[in-house]
């Protein structure tokens, strides 16, 4: 039988096909279809990161998009044009993979593209969403949108927020985009959108696990259950082989840097990396520079090039004082860089999925959020997970580098630091137990998995029943 799992182009794409792995694992009959847009698509191509992986496809549709370039960094029109081709699009590959003899039973769809759900409703396929964020953070979206609780308004932009299950939220730990005025107003439109959708939807999976989100999960019981299934990470991160994974990247890796990582202390190194759509600012880039410089520890920086430009552009001088003890690459092996015994802590944009990721590995964080989630993110780390330490911006919203120093200096060595590397080992076994036989998230992706069956299994019993003429597309 067979599945569609959808994937949107603003996210990281590792997750999602962590996601398949585990489907197509759960049961031998199941076969799994990753799709994405054709844009995104070409780019996992480039980096060999793209293909099929055992019972599971690669495939992409129509986006009505050019080269990546061209459109992917306006994200209003890149979303409004991708929200107008994409479902003629996928509709498309869904008759294209019924064609070649994959016929899709269950499609698995993302927040942030609501058209998916309406496909699948076209078509008579049964339709789950995945929520790729945390379960606190569909907590507050649910709430926002249903109007469960009091959230800013332009005319009482800062308030402080008390929903139940969740620590009390500051305006400025509120999921950006449920700020008045605040940008990519199109990411938030999707995602609620999309939550206007769930009765719609049969299941609401989560990218997360009950060890670590409890409260959120138990407060969403009775508005609209949610159940983990995660966490969606590598199965290495979880001590578990990796041969037959598909990857996710979109950029190449440049492996020489795990041999560097080889010459250096045992949990002394700083890793540094923002994700696949996060870029500083040239004055943040300046300040991070110096900090990482200053705090006299060997450094592993993903740069990643500015979209206009091929370069990475640090400050002068940078490179020859940090020589021999720095290390700057446009992208890594994230995986094997958590889990590398020289690397000390993260310095991450705390993204859901690098937080899922980072917690696998038990690896202390250095929280520097930026936009979306990703400042909720951050309040969780530090303040109800207790792994990380948070980089504070000053009055011109930029980190600067005596601050870097202070956070380094902090999770390293400071009164809280042992504590934060038992906090973080304590949730790397949580991960791994979630996951294992007869875990939270295992015993849910089996209810899944064998509902899904069931379903097909009726389908194929009624084209059987039916005359060809008459059974169901």
């Amino acid at each position: 039988m067979g599945a569609i799992s959808y994937w949107s182009p603003s996210q990281d794409k590792a997750m999602l096909s962590q996601q398949s792995d585990l489907l197509a694992a759960s049961n031998a009959s199941l076969l799994v279809s990753l799709a994405t847009n054709k844009t995104v698509g070409q780019q996992m191509h480039d980096a060999s990161a793209a293909g099929p992986v055992g019972p599971i496809s690669f495939e992409t549709f129509s986006d009505g998009l050019g080269m990546p370039d061209n459109n992917q960094h306006d994200l209003d029109k890149f979303m409004a044009q991708l929200n107008c081709a994409g479902p003629e699009g996928l509709a498309a590959l869904i008759n294209d993979l019924q064609a070649r003899g994959r016929p899709v039973h269950y499609v698995v769809s993302n927040p942030f593209m609501p058209f998916v759900v309406d496909v699948a409703e076209g078509f008579g396929i049964p339709c789950a969403m995945l929520w790729i964020q945390s379960c606190a953070v569909y907590a507050v979206y649910y709430r926002s949108l249903y109007r469960l609780g009091e959230f800013p308004t332009p005319e009482r932009p800062n308030i402080d927020i008390s929903l139940r299950g969740l620590p009390v939220l500051k305006t400025n730990e509120l999921p950006s985009f449920l700020v008045p005025f605040a940008p990519y107003q199109c990411l938030a439109d999707a995602i609620l959108c999309h939550i206007r959708k769930i009765n719609k939807v049969k299941w609401v999976l989560a990218n997360s696990f009950h060890a670590l989100e409890t409260e959120a999960i138990r407060s969403m019981s009775e508005l609209t259950p949610i159940m983990p299934v995660g966490p969606l990470v590598p199965s290495k991160l979880l001590g578990k082989s990796t041969a037959s994974e598909m990857q996710g990247d979109l950029w190449k890796p440049e492996d020489d840097c795990l041999n560097w990582l080889s010459t250096q202390p045992r949990e002394f190194v700083i890793y540094v990396a923002f994700g696949s759509v996060v870029s500083l600012p040239p004055k943040q880039i300046e300040e991070l520079a110096w900090g990482l410089a200053s705090s006299g520890r060997p450094f592993l920086w993903v740069g990643k090039p500015v979209a206009s430009t091929s370069k990475f552009l640090l400050p002068d001088g940078f490179l020859d004082a940090t020589a021999g003890r720095g290390k700057v690459v446009k992208w890594c092996p994230q995986v094997e860089v958590l889990t590398h015994p020289a690397v000390a802590c993260f310095v991450t944009h705390c993204g859901w999925n690098s937080t899922l990721e980072t917690i696998a590995a038990g690896t202390p964080i250095l929280a520097f959020a930026h936009w979306g989630d990703q400042v909720t993110n951050a309040k969780f780390l530090v303040d109800v997970f207790g792994v990380g330490v948070r980089l504070e911006r000053d009055a011109e919203g930029v980190v600067r580098r005596d601050e870097v120093c202070r956070c380094i200096e902090e999770i390293r060595e400071g009164p809280r630091a042992s504590k934060m590397r038992e906090n973080a080992m304590k949730l790397k076994e949580a991960a791994r137990e979630a996951l294992e036989e007869g875990g939270s998230s295992y015993k849910n992706l089996r209810v899944f998995v064998e509902n899904l069956m069931s379903l097909a299994l009726e389908v194929q019993a009624i084209r059987v029943r039916l005359p060809e003429d008459q059974s169901p597309d």
